[in-house]
């Protein structure tokens, strides 16, 4: 039995979308910090560095030592607080590193549920979307660095 080329065709296709590996943006953090925080303690800021290879959105991101976290756009840079504004989404570019730092945009934990102590560890996760809609996540190891603050007598942990 003979079969034509052009009837091949279409299996074709449908073989190499099949056996295609589907393009999926990998993002990876780095350098994760924050400075020491007492319970009770409105908000704190935390640092990372994200990369990856296509450009995403940031779109959320979670601690177990909060009650919820921000995005804080902060532009241009400045250590004002003013200037820091909430947002919905921050961009990351694609092919290289994004900073989210001291005096630049960050990651806000707000309503710090517990003491956070110098040299502490604990996981942050933040969620991004790619061009296609396709939420990624990804998780990094946040190192506590600093003095801890005296807590002020009015800071005490809500419940």
């Amino acid at each position: 039995m003979r079969l034509r080329r052009d009837s091949l065709t279409p299996l074709a296709l449908v073989a190499v979308l099949v056996a295609a590996p589907t393009a999926r943006a990998e993002v990876s953090l780095a350098n994760a910090w924050m400075r020491p925080a007492y319970a009770g303690q409105p908000s704190a800021q935390v640092y990372v560095d994200v990369r990856s290879e296509r450009p995403l959105k940031l779109v959320a991101a979670s601690a177990p030592v909060a009650r919820r976290a921000e995005l804080v756009l902060v532009d241009p840079p400045s250590n004002d607080p003013a200037t820091h504004r909430a947002v919905a989404e921050l961009p990351v570019a694609g092919g290289g590193e994004t900073r989210l730092a001291l005096g630049g945009s960050h990651v806000r934990l707000v309503e710090v549920s517990r003491d956070v102590w110098p040299g502490e560890r604990w996981p942050l996760e933040l969620a991004f979307v790619d061009a296609e809609g396709k939420r990624v996540t990804a998780t990094a190891e946040v190192l506590v660095r600093g003095l801890m603050a005296r807590r002020p007598e009015d800071a005490s942990p809500k419940d």
